[in-house]
């Protein structure tokens, strides 16, 4: 357990319009200034002591951690021709092996921190996904162009398809040790209510300038989050950016937030990270 800050939540009395928009950078109208306390307890603790398998341990807190030594010796060169083909085996016999997938994912990764083209980290609270299908074709359409919107619509839509996750796998890279400078914490899916969720329209974001479709969060006292303190090169952490099903579920989305550990050494290694965003289809059975 330690106690820290974390930024960006809205106030708990905070009455959200249909949407809070904003440009990247900005304090969103309404938003705290000023950081919370928040107690973040060591997932792997909470991991150890439920003793269920990663799949079931990740469908009821929307994140895991797992033990996975990569082939990759080059984050930047090692994408498409090793680390792509890991991913999917992960998701197909680890996270999700009761499910018939399909599996969309793209050889692009988000590389963060030290020696990166990203040196800052993102550090206040937030889920990248929407709430529904909309919100995600709406930011394919952003990032991409409405015609690949358009395809995973169809793809979604497809009476064959039940639902759909957006997982994201995080590691720590090229670390000479365990992680100790600006870990990510995680808030339990199941403690976060429905009311509390803000959404939110972000301009800057996107490449084509489009505005971005995002959640940002109320703070409420009843909110759990945790973090997996130490992480290591042959670690990775999986969490839920989005969740959406067909026949309607309780939302899934992870907030998150990189945070200063009271407890980091002056002297730790500044953390260099990367995350890659795969889409997984569920199939009916």
């Amino acid at each position: 357990m330690t106690i820290a800050h974390l930024n960006g939540f809205y106030p708990p009395d905070f009455v959200p319009t249909d949407r809070e928009r904003y440009p990247i950078g900005a304090l969103p109208p309404g938003m705290d200034t000023t950081s919370r306390r928040v107690s973040i307890a060591d997932a792997r603790m909470l991991q150890t002591q439920e003793r269920v398998s990663e799949a079931e341990f990740l469908r009821r807190h929307g994140f895991v951690l797992l033990q996975h030594a990569t082939a990759v010796r080059d984050w930047d060169e090692d994408i498409a021709s090793v680390y792509l083909s890991e991913v999917e085996q992960i998701i197909r016999n680890r996270l999700l092996p009761e499910f018939t997938v399909e599996v969309h994912q793209l050889p692009n990764i988000l590389r963060r921190g030290r020696d990166t083209a990203t040196p800052f980290y993102a550090d206040g609270v937030h889920s990248d996904g929407g709430v529904d299908h909309d919100d995600y074709a709406h930011n394919i359409a952003a990032f991409a162009t409405p015609q690949a919107a358009q395809w995973w619509r169809q793809q979604y839509e497809r009476d064959a398809v039940a639902g759909f996750i957006w997982l994201d796998f995080w590691r720590p890279t090229n670390m000479a040790g365990p992680l100790e400078h600006m870990p990510l914490a995680l808030c339990d899916a199941a403690t976060v209510e429905r009311d509390d969720i803000v959404r939110t329209g972000i301009t800057g974001i996107a490449p084509t300038g489009r505005e971005t479709h995002h959640l940002s969060l109320r703070f409420n006292p009843g909110q759990r989050w945790y973090y997996y303190p130490r992480m290591t090169n042959d670690e990775l952490l999986v969490f839920k950016l989005a969740e959406f099903w067909k026949a309607p579920r309780g939302l899934g989305n992870c907030f998150h937030s990189a945070f200063a550990d009271p407890e980091t050494p002056a002297k730790a290694e500044h953390r260099q990270s990367c995350e890659h965003r795969v889409g997984a289809l569920i199939l009916r059975t």
